[in-house]
């Protein structure tokens, strides 16, 4: 009788600390010296690192995405978000690397105020496997908007705005130095605005994603049009 309880003791311990430590991991606070602000990660991550004083590693679970159809009768929200609130305007950007291996597996700079006012910009496996850079926007129903296709496994992203207004930008670059703009947006809800780094792996088993050179800038562009 006596082993039966310490059997079940254990197996009660076991199930608590299941329970707690996924919640404890993705509610844990994630600092790295260039950005100047916590960062907290909303959804189950599978694992993550910071690498380096500017470098961090996402790895997102298998069927893990952020998406609502255009017809509003599709939606999910599991895929691994690590955010922060900037203070005001803002120019962030970072190289991203993935082993792409499932359709729709990306890794993205993500802006996100709620679960149907969001957009993020997407580093993406599609539909043929072509590395593909890809934006969503979601004003209650998102878009869904394929641009370039890129050779090779990893691209510079930038992502413009203000945490106090609501208009956006999005660009990308092979070299960091020269950016191409993929699209200008507007959202219609910004009281909660944070921005940020995401990993999915929507029809996979999961996604690792590398985001290195993150560079945080507090001003407005110089040049809108060329992502300055």
């Amino acid at each position: 009788m006596r082993q039966t309880k310490i059997g079940m003791k254990k197996f009660l311990l076991y199930v608590v600390l299941g329970m707690f430590v996924p919640a404890l991991m993705n509610a844990q606070e994630v600092k790295i010296p260039v950005i100047p602000y916590t960062m907290r990660f909303e959804n189950k991550v599978a694992n993550y690192a910071v690498v380096s004083n500017s470098c961090l590693r996402i790895v997102s679970p298998g069927n893990a995405d952020l998406y609502t159809t255009s017809d509003g009768k599709y939606v999910t929200n599991k895929s691994p978000r690590l955010l922060f609130r900037p203070d005001s305007c803002f120019i962030l950007t970072a190289k991203i690397k993935l082993a792409f291996k499932s359709k729709w597996d990306a890794g993205a700079l993500v802006i996100y105020n709620d679960s149907n006012h969001y957009a993020k910009f997407c580093f993406e496996n599609d539909l043929d496997g072509q590395p593909r850079v890809v934006s969503v926007v979601c004003n209650d129903v998102a878009d869904d908007c394929n641009s370039a296709v890129i050779s090779g496994n990893e691209i510079y992203y930038r992502i413009i705005g203000s945490s106090k207004e609501n208009t956006f930008g999005l660009y990308y670059s092979d070299n960091g130095k020269k950016w191409i703009g993929v699209r200008g947006f507007r959202l219609n809800k910004t009281d909660n605005l944070r921005i940020g780094f995401s990993a999915q792996s929507p029809t996979g088993e999961g996604c690792g994603v590398d985001f290195s050179e993150i560079n945080l800038q507090e001003r407005r562009p110089t040049d809108i049009g060329k992502g300055d």
